[in-house]
């Protein structure tokens, strides 16, 4: 890989100044290392952020919690069990005891299109999107492509944070600002490579959750081919508030579908006002589909795991 100046700031604020052109930040650095080693990142400098830490405010998660620490908060826990379980369902023991919140959200697509520069990419900025080419191998990719990229999104927490309507506060030297997590995520640009909106600069500092009877009524489901240590082949988490026995709200929100976090509308909308069908949302998730050649597959796996999930809230 290529040489680069370290750093290691006491706050955000000061990471956020030293993220000039040609600087990266760094978490754990369990998928930046591999990006520096791939080539596909060669900053001038790596800003560490692991030192940058304060105590979270009240109702709020550090981006530098580890996904081990996070799995075993009891306020986590039994106020939104859908992010416990997908912090504790992620990657590996090992990678959980260092991993962060921050770099779950954070991180790039597992495409291995994107991490091998000897095919064209559209998120590289280098050509069309080879995964989407005749005779491409895209068994793990989207089913609900963007026009011009099917990489598929892999945070296991993104999908349930946005499923119990939490928040990220965020850190940049022209002003902080907090926003949805479903806003986190942007749509594939050329030459884009990262698949958040933030600014350059901008980091996140904590994420900011709200319990409620929605969230408390919450879960996570995923499908891997290994359970030790693949990505998912596709994930769902379900968030059902049902009051004198018809659900008054709902969240579905897919992972590894898209090139971001997908959330089903119209499966949602397929619940509400009645009482719980999880066959009417298993059907309704699905609907716009666009799986290519090798990836059929997913769209029976997400019809059951969205079943699942809702026939877990159901009882």
């Amino acid at each position: 890989m290529k040489g680069f100046a370290y750093y290691s700031p006491r706050d955000f604020a000061t990471a956020s100044k030293a993220l000039r052109a040609g600087a990266v930040a760094k978490g754990a650095g369990t998928d930046l290392l591999d990006l520096l080693k791939e080539r596909v990142y060669e900053p001038d400098d790596v800003v560490n952020l692991l030192q940058a830490g304060g105590p979270p405010r009240e109702g709020e998660v550090s981006a530098l919690t580890t996904l081990a620490d996070l799995a075993a908060n009891r306020w986590i826990g039994d106020n939104f069990p859908a992010v416990r379980i997908a912090a504790s369902t992620a990657a590996t023991p090992q990678v959980r005891n260092v991993g962060t919140v921050g770099g779950n959200l954070c991180q790039h697509t597992r495409c291995w299109y994107f991490r091998n520069l000897a095919f064209p990419c559209f998120k590289r900025g280098t050509g069309a999107c080879s995964a989407m080419e005749e005779g491409a191998h895209n068994r793990y990719h989207a089913i609900f492509p963007h026009a011009r990229c099917a990489s598929a999104h892999p945070s296991n927490l993104a999908p349930a944070l946005i499923a119990v309507g939490a928040r990220v506060a965020c850190v940049h030297p022209a002003g902080d600002r907090t926003m949805d997590v479903e806003l986190l995520h942007a749509e594939p640009s050329e030459g884009q490579l990262s698949d958040t909106g933030l600014r350059r600069g901008e980091l996140i500092r904590a994420v900011e959750l709200e319990p409620s009877p929605l969230t408390r009524n919450s879960t996570y489901v995923e499908f891997r081919e290994r359970l030790s240590f693949d990505f998912a082949v596709a994930s769902v988490a379900a968030a059902v508030h049902i009051v004198d026995g018809k659900v008054r709200d709902a969240r579905i929100v897919c992972g590894s579908v898209a090139p971001t976090p997908f959330r089903a509308r119209a499966a949602e909308d397929a619940l509400k006002g009645r009482a719980l069908d999880p066959a009417a949302a298993a059907n309704a998730v699905v609907k716009g589909a666009e799986p290519l050649e090798q990836n059929r597959y997913k769209v029976v796996i997400l019809k059951r795991l969205v079943r699942r999930a809702l026939e877990e809230l159901k009882s």
